[in-house]
């Protein structure tokens, strides 16, 4: 995940990866890691947060491919780096709107939900471009309409019901690229001629409707507008997610439909 204007550090990231991370991130991590196609020696991976991708991508190449899993947010690398030990694995701190690498380098370059939270999502999708090789894939996901995933749907509208204030703009960034014409530009304006957009619907499975609830609050940046109000708001907000969540979807386990964006060109 990019850090833009906000924190994402301390206890986030580790909150994020253990709550969210096998509920919404793990089943499009499985799909779009099956999406790689040939036998590719070098692949980037972009904003590669907990590593989530990362695992699954360097079960796919194998060893005789070499990924590099990049992010710019040091402390969801240093997650990764203890989950994922392959040894075909190298992680980089790196921008994805200056990434440091060579023209036309990699084989193929994948981003999991990490262009929504760009100042520049064209640099990210220009600098994807640069640096993969003619014939070369590139695979990336975005998510739908935060109304079209119903339990974050469910907590974003909790969180603004309780908060006295208004929740900064960070708040909408991960549901704010949903629009699969502005996707296509944003390949057609890097140099992509060829490339296919397309929703995907998956199920997500959680533990329980407070897990997820704790994912949203205390695994993303808004925990700390909350604490702001009160570290008593934490708790009152998640139980009201939980709440909520059980009223829509029954009794724990939660599983829920999950709508993203997959988009796949090739240079």
């Amino acid at each position: 995940m990019e850090e833009t204007n906000f924190s994402f550090s301390g206890s986030i990231p580790g909150k994020y990866e253990q709550f969210l991370g096998p509920y919404i991130f793990e089943p499009y991590a499985v799909y779009i890691s099956d999406r790689i196609k040939g036998d590719p020696k070098q692949v980037l991976e972009i904003a590669a947060g907990t590593g989530r991708v990362t695992r699954h991508i360097a079960d796919k190449i194998g060893k005789d491919g070499r990924l590099t899993a990049t992010d710019l947010n040091p402390d969801m690398l240093q997650i990764a780096k203890q989950l994922v030990s392959a040894e075909n694995v190298v992680f980089q701190i790196a921008d994805a709107q200056e990434l440091p690498f060579p023209d036309n380098y990699f084989d193929t370059v994948v981003c999991q939900f990490g262009f929504m939270f760009l100042p520049d999502r064209q640099k990210g999708f220009n600098e994807a471009f640069r640096v993969l090789k003619p014939g070369g894939q590139f695979l990336f996901s975005t998510w739908d309409r935060i109304d079209n995933n119903i339990t974050g749907h469910i907590s974003r509208l909790v969180v603004k019901q309780l908060l006295t204030v208004p929740p900064p703009p960070f708040y909408g960034k991960p549901h704010s690229m949903f629009d699969p014409e502005e996707l296509r530009d944003h390949l057609s304006t890097a140099g992509f001629e060829r490339a296919i957009i397309e929703k995907v619907s998956l199920m997500g499975e959680s533990n329980s409707a407070m897990d997820i609830a704790t994912g949203f609050i205390e695994g993303n940046a808004i925990i700390n507008e909350i604490m702001k109000e009160g570290p008593e708001m934490v708790e009152k907000i998640k139980i009201a997610i939980a709440n909520r969540i059980n009223e829509e979807l029954g009794k724990d386990p939660i599983r829920s439909e999950l709508n993203a964006w997959v988009g796949e060109a090739i240079k």
